[in-house]
Order: structure tokens, then C-alpha cells, then sequence
């Protein structure tokens, strides 16, 4: 589920953290192999104790005695001390330690693809040497397999690579609505007949007829939900920068869509407006938390789902077989249904990419923890635990596995409880995205989901993606884009007020704040905001870039 949030840093840590920047360590004294300094020297004798610093999901627990922390250390040679600020507060906690000059050993850095590579030569470990000594197999397997990553994850300037990357080892499109088909067919529709804008609109009616109030809602704020709701109106791409650039389809050529596809952008808009009017989309949509969302679909208060398509299961998750969830695929706009762009085979946007500390002393056990991250073995432990503590593998199922240790589909009993005592899988860290190296699609396709003999019904996501590709809905990924430092800052320069003007007023339109006689005005204002110079930057990079 990764979203390109283009986090930037304040001047004062951008004015510190260039000259110093000791770690901060500690060891723990034992028989193990030796550790390894920062500049070759060895400690022969010690555990290493590794500094980490890394955003978690709301909600759930974290800290240095999680069991997956735990094991992995145990699996690699190493003792983890975890630092997990709040994800909201993220950014702020990373400028604190940047203007501190006290930098842990690993750490996930900025939520964007671009500052990693700028602070790369001051403060972190280029990865390339490590690789050419084989220090680093596994990385190298899947950068291989998937250049792309290795392409966008290069510092423009010295071509090195300084930050390990999130691997999506899958085909995948982001997007795709879902409905609870029950309750439509109860007012005599069926989400198949959807296909128009005018049919969403009587759907949505119909379902607050059955609710009584708000059918659906978003999270993590304004550039998620314009990203997952503009989707079927061909004017946004998945995990885009969200600044209104993106590549049009047709004529192969970078446009701001806001300008270039004003009239979409509009009808985008005013329906936006009209959910909020009807009090069909809830007023929160812009504040509201995961967990409050998530809770939402499961208790039936939200039936429509303008979401993620592997989210599909977050409307019934105990599959109570009255609730039917069925797909509203792409509408057609001025009769014409318009493409989506299928995701990179990496995130290193909302993700963050982890980076080692140059300054540490343990770079080398880092480096061997880390290319555990991208071993088969590792893959597997990190999303599914420990075999026959937290999951058993069963060659019968769809994704080949039995999540029969904590709670599940195999534990809960008819009356939708699980045994006394059991824990979820994230209780112990597992099936997480902010420490595995790479994301197998059975976990992608929500597959651990099923059981043995449910292969019809753990196809949905598969079948889905192909109906889009016969729709000819899908198109290839955006192109990736590696920006030096400076055209880094000159876009930062454009597009931090840019973004600010985009998101004030369009929530003004959307909230009713504004009148829609006002959109040519609004229209009309992204003349002065440089545009135009920045459909040129990103076509002339591209060009470049070929």
C-alpha cells in the first residue's frame, strides 16, 4: 500500500547534519562473532546492540523485545534497540536526530524518493562495495530481476546506492472501488450495472437508505484520498508524487493535470462535492486514523470502499457469507474509461528507505541483517514468523500456508472468537511492510486468507486484475525519474506551494466552502505557480533519461 509523500527537511537540519554525525551504540558482551568498526577495526567478542529507527502502523505494538525483532537479531548475529516514533510524527522525529547530530546505526529515512540520495555521501553507506565483495547476494538476486528499482534507487550524481529498497514482487494497479453488493441488491441494483457516474450516485443513495448515514470515508489525509478517488477519472497516477504531474497516456508526454484535464478534473470535483452534500462521504475523510476506517468496514457503518484493491477483505473480514463485496470497476467518464497506471516493482515512498549510518560500527553485521531481508528465508519469516510457532505449511492451500497459530480463518470458531490467550500475527510483529526487503504477492493478493479448497475465492484478486486488463484499464507504470540534488530543490520550490494551493482549495470546493463558478479562477491561478516550467523539467529529464 505505498503513497509518495514528499517530505522535506527544515533548514536547520539541512545545516547540521552535513558535518558531523556520530551513531550511537552500545554492545552486549558474549561469544560471538566479532564486530566491526567504521573504519575496519574489529571488537572482537561483543553482540552488537544496532540503533533502529523506523515508523510502525498505528495500532500496533512495537519495541526492542517484539518477537520478530527478537528472532531476527537472534538469525543474524545482532541485538536490536527500536526507536518507532508515531508514524504521523515521523518527520518531525527524523529532523530532531538530523539536527542532534546523533544518528542511530539503521534507520528508515524521509518518506520520499530523493532525500536519501542527498544526504548519501555525508552520512550513510554507499552499498555498492559490499555487493562487488558478495557481501549482499540476496539484494543483488531481485535489483536483477527488477532493474527499475535498481535505476530509481542510484544517486544521479555518483551513481552509487545508498538505501536498500522495498521490493514488490508482483503485477499489480492499486486501485479499485468495492462495494457491499447485499445491501445494494436489497434496493434492487447490482454493482455490475454501475458504469456511469449518474449510476455511482443512485448506488451511493441506495446504500445510505440502508445504513442511515455516511456510506464511506479515506485516511492519511488529502493527497491519499485525491489519489484513490481520481483514479477513475484518469487525472492522477498510483503512488504518484501528488503534485499533479503525470504521464498522459496517449501522447507519451508529462502534463499537469489539474490544467491539462481541467474538464475531468471538475467532474472529479463536483462529485467529490455532491458525496459531501448528500452526507454520504463521512466529514472526517481527511483526519480520519486507519483503525477508525478499518472499523468502519468491518461493522458495515462504511459499504463502499474507494480504496485499495487487496483491501477487499477489510469489508468482511470474518467472510460472513451474507455480506456479498463486489467490484465497481473504472466508469465511464464523457463515455470513455480511462486507464490506470500498474505499480513499480518497488516503494520507496511511503515506505521509507532503510539506510546505514557510515559512522556506525557495525556496518557489516547491518549488511548481513539486511540482505537476510531479501533471502526466500527471510521473505518468509518476516511475513509469516516462525514455523509451527505462528503459521505451518500446507501445500493444499492457495498461498501454501496455514496461519493456524494465531488468529485467522483456521481459528475462529463459529461464534467468531478465537481461542482464549491467541495472538494476531502483528501482535508479533510479522506481516509487516516496514522490515521485510521484499512483498511476495500471496501476500499482496491476500492469499494467507483461504483455506484449502477456497482457491475460487482467493482468485478474486487476480481475476479482478485481469477483467481490468480486459477492460483495457491498466497501462504501464509511470516512469521513474532519478532527479539530482538541485533539480530536487527547484522542484520543491514549485511544488510545496503548488500542492498547498491544490489541496486548500479543492477541499474548499469539496466541503462546499467555495462555489464551482470559482474553478476557471482556480484554474486560472496555476499560472502563477510555474506550471508550466514544471511540465518542462519533467519532460526534459525524461527525455534524458531514455
Amino acid at each position: 500500500m505505498g503513497k509518495t509523500m514528499n517530505w522535506r527537511l527544515t533548514a536547520a537540519a539541512l545545516s547540521i547534519c552535513m558535518t558531523v554525525l556520530a551513531g550511537c551504540q552500545s554492545t552486549e558482551k558474549a561469544a560471538t562473532p566479532t564486530a566491526s568498526t567504521g573504519d575496519g577495526k574489529s571488537v572482537a567478542g561483543e553482540i552488537p546492540t544496532v540503533e533502529v529507527l523506523t515508523p510502525w502502523d498505528p495500532g500496533l505494538p512495537i519495541g526492542s523485545d517484539l518477537p520478530v525483532f527478537v528472532e531476527w537479531g537472534k538469525r543474524t548475529g545482532v541485538k536490536f534497540n527500536v526507536n518507532s516514533p508515531p508514524r504521523d510524527a515521523f518527520k518531525e522525529k527524523m529532523n530532531i536526530v538530523l539536527s542532534s547530530g546523533q544518528l542511530p546505526d539503521m534507520m528508515k529515512f524521509f518518506q520520499d524518493d530523493r532525500t536519501f540520495k542527498d544526504y548519501g555521501p555525508q552520512l550513510f553507506v554507499a552499498l555498492d562495495d559490499y555487493m562487488k565483495a558478495g557481501k549482499l547476494p540476496n539484494l543483488e538476486k531481485w535489483l536483477k530481476k527488477y532493474p527499475e528499482a535498481d535505476k530509481v534507487m542510484r544517486h544521479p550524481e555518483d551513481g552509487k546506492l545508498y538505501a536498500f529498497p522495498l521490493v514488490q514482487d508482483f503485477d499489480f494497479a492499486t486501485t479499485l472501488w468495492l462495494v457491499r453488493n447485499d445491501l445494494l441488491k436489497k434496493e434492487g441494483l447490482d454493482a455490475s450495472q454501475i458504469q456511469t457516474v449518474d449510476d455511482f450516485k443512485k448506488a451511493m443513495l441506495a446504500l445510505k437508505k440502508q445504513t442511515g448515514d455516511y456510506i464511506t470515508s479515506s485516511r492519511l489525509g488529502f493527497d491519499y484520498f485525491a489519489e484513490r478517488t481520481q483514479m477513475y477519472f484518469g487525472i492522477n497516477v498510483n503512488n504518484g508524487p501528488g503534485n499533479g504531474m503525470m504521464m498522459d497516456p496517449e501522447t507519451k508526454k508529462f502534463v499537469f493535470a489539474p490544467v491539462d484535464f481541467k474538464d475531468r478534473y471538475k467532474q472529479w470535483t463536483e462529485l467529490m462535492s455532491w458525496m459531501y452534500s448528500e452526507k454520504l462521504l463521512h466529514p472526517n475523510f481527511l483526519t480520519m486514523k486507519d483503525q477508525e476506517l478499518f472499523a468502519g468496514y468491518e461493522s458495515g457503518q462504511f459499504p463502499l470502499m474507494m480504496e485499495q484493491l487487496a483491501m477487499s477483505n477489510n469489508l468482511n473480514p470474518k467472510k460472513d457469507p451474507a455480506r456479498d463485496i463486489q467490484p465497481i470497476y473504472p466508469l465511464k467518464i464523457d463515455g470513455k474509461t480511462y486507464t490506470q497506471n500498474l505499480d513499480p516493482h518497488y516503494n520507496i515512498a511511503y515506505r521509507s528507505p532503510m539506510v546505514i549510518n557510515k559512522k556506525s560500527k557495525y556496518i557489516d553485521q547491518i549488511i548481513k541483517a539486511m540482505d537476510y531481508t531479501y533471502s526466500d528465508e527471510g521473505v518468509e519469516f518476516f511475513m509469516l514468523g516462525v514455523e509451527n510457532e505462528t503459521f505451518t505449511r500446507d501445500k493444499t492451500t492457495p498461498s501454501g500456508y496455514k496461519l493456524d497459530k494465531t488468529q485467522s480463518v483456521w481459528t475462529v470458531g463459529a461464534d467468531g472468537k478465537y481461542p482464549e490467550g491467541m495472538k494476531k500475527q502483528t501482535d508479533y510483529g510479522y506481516g509487516s511492510w516496514w522490515l521485510t526487503g521484499v512483498i511476495p504477492s500471496y501476500n499482496r493478493f491476500g492469499l494467507l486468507g483461504f483455506k484449502a479448497g477456497e482457491d475460487q475465492q482467493a482468485a478474486i484478486i487476480p481475476d479482478r486484475m485481469k477483467k481490468l486488463k480486459e477492460m483495457n484499464a491498466l497501462r504501464d507504470p509511470e516512469p521513474s525519474i532519478n532527479w539530482s540534488k538541485e533539480e530536487s530543490s527547484k522542484l520543491a520550490e514549485i511544488t510545496t506551494p503548488l500542492k498547498t494551493y491544490m489541496s486548500e482549495n479543492l477541499t474548499k470546493f469539496i466541503l462546499g466552502q467555495k462555489p464551482m463558478t470559482e474553478w476557471d479562477t482556480f484554474v486560472e491561478g496555476f499560472k502563477k505557480l510555474k506550471t508550466d516550467e514544471l511540465v518542462k523539467m519533467y519532460n526534459e529529464k525524461y527525455a534524458k533519461s531514455k
